[in-house]
This record gives structure tokens, C-alpha cells and sequence, in this order.
């Protein structure tokens, strides 16, 4: 796993689940995180209904060690 640079970030909305089993299909990727507020802003008022705003944190690659640093 890699951490991303600053300027391959990205951020998407969605609206914030209901239970276990609600699914969260962002669709959009905004560039700044003053843009996907504003945008989550703008559904919230027009459903109703809270929205969430999630961040891209890393890249995982084929052959990343992913279970890295989980068993001692």
C-alpha cells in the first residue's frame, strides 16, 4: 500500500447508510474537498437525507502485501 500524493487525492459523496446492508455507489469524483461539500450539501437539501463525503487514502497495487503487519 501506498499513500497517494497530494495532487492524485480525490473525493466522492454518497448518501450515508441506512444499515449493514445499504450500498454506497459514489459516481463522481470531485477534485477538491470544497467541491464535494459543496455538492453534498446541495443533495442533502434537495432528499432530505444526510450524505457523506469520502477521500481516496491509498493505492493498492496486484502484489501489495496487504495482510502486512496483521498475524505477529
Amino acid at each position: 500500500m501506498s499513500e497517494l500524493p497530494q495532487f492524485a487525492r480525490f473525493w466522492m459523496i454518497c448518501r450515508k447508510p441506512a444499515g449493514p446492508g445499504a450500498r454506497t455507489e459514489p459516481r463522481q469524483r470531485y477534485s477538491t474537498f470544497d467541491d464535494a461539500e459543496h455538492a453534498a450539501s446541495q443533495l442533502a437539501e434537495s432528499t432530505g437525507a444526510p450524505h457523506l463525503i469520502l477521500e481516496s487514502v491509498a493505492i493498492i497495487r496486484p502484489g501489495d502485501n496487504t495482510q502486512k503487519g496483521l498475524f505477529p
